[in-house]
């Protein structure tokens, strides 16, 4: 589902409301990713809208989405109840603190992205880094534990090479300039599919998986409104599934 973009001060309002309900939540969107969120012809889509829109939809609610500069101004607005759902969260402790955690409804899996080699198909993100393999990565991203302490090793220093953009990344590794770059599965491959990049695919290695939850406000929701919403996750596993793949081939 496409939502029209309305301008409201500094704040961009989206709204779903497509049919009578007895509550309007306010949804927070931080940033735009494709293909979770982003804008097209003026109009937000993604995989995240959707899935907000279908469960909210079942859980019977409407939707006011609210563009924030930021994810950390996001999470101020969800303490204070200026939002009550913020999608695409990864649990934390420190965000668990001041918020519900709903059911995860997808998750974000970091992949390496290669041009295949035999020899080097069986082995693990250290092993590709004893065979010298340069690999590119996002400063932005939490790519797992096993990742982080490989990065403060200084032997793989120069291996493991930042690049704040994915198009760069990707360009990068079309030119033969690197051997890897780690990313999330449906960005990179949203972006190989957009761009008929041919012969890149993911190495067998998963670098990290991770549960994705909406952050639900602890000040606006009920428990009958959160346990709706997380009935409605529970019981639409199926057609998640139906929308990531409207998106991303895999």
């Amino acid at each position: 589902m496409r939502l029209s973009v309305l301008f409201l001060l500094t704040v961009f309002v989206f709204s779903n409301s497509v049919f009578s309900c007895d509550k309007t939540l306010k949804v927070g969107i931080s940033q735009q990713w494709a293909p979770y969120v982003f804008t097209q012809n003026g109009e937000l889509t993604g995989i995240d809208i959707d899935v907000v829109n279908l469960v909210l939809n079942e859980a019977g609610f409407c939707a006011t989405y609210v563009v924030m500069p930021s994810s950390k101004r996001g999470f101020t607005e969800l303490k204070h109840g200026k939002v009550d759902l913020l999608p695409a969260a990864s649990y934390s402790t420190e965000r668990d603190s001041f918020s519900f955690f709903s059911e995860p409804y997808r998750n974000e899996v970091m992949r390496l992205f290669w041009y295949p080699h035999g020899r080097l198909e069986s082995l693990d993100l250290q092993g590709l880094l004893e065979h010298q393999q340069v690999i590119l990565t996002n400063s932005g991203s939490y790519f797992g534990s096993d990742f982080t302490h490989l990065k403060e090793e200084p032997k793989y220093k120069e291996l493991l090479v930042t690049v704040p953009s994915l198009r760069q990344r990707l360009a990068m590794l079309v030119a033969k300039r690197v051997d890897f770059f780690v990313d999330d599965e449906l960005a990179g491959l949203y972006l190989i599919q957009k761009n008929n990049q041919q012969g890149i695919e993911l190495h067998p290695y998963i670098v990290n998986n991770d549960s994705v939850h909406f952050m639900l406000s602890e000040t606006t929701l009920l428990a009958e409104d959160r346990a709706a919403i997380n009935s409605a996750i529970i019981n639409n596993q199926q057609a998640i599934t139906e929308i990531i793949a409207r998106y991303v081939k895999h």
